[in-house]
């Protein structure tokens, strides 16, 4: 399989797309820093905003 990136799916009442650095504030706030919300995912609760921060850019 190779990979081709992340692609954009758009329909009507939603929109698919790769994070941006403008997105870091808002997947911090509504639910990497949640615990509740990431109990049962791979990767541990963001501690600051740092932690999304670095995520997103990698």
């Amino acid at each position: 399989m190779n990979h081709k990136g992340t692609k954009t799916i758009e329909t009507t009442r939603l929109i698919l797309r790769k994070f941006t650095r403008e997105d870091i504030g808002f997947v911090y706030q509504n639910w990497a820093s949640e615990e509740a919300v990431t109990r049962y995912l791979t990767w541990p609760t963001h501690r600051d905003l740092s932690v999304t921060e670095r995520v997103l850019n990698s």
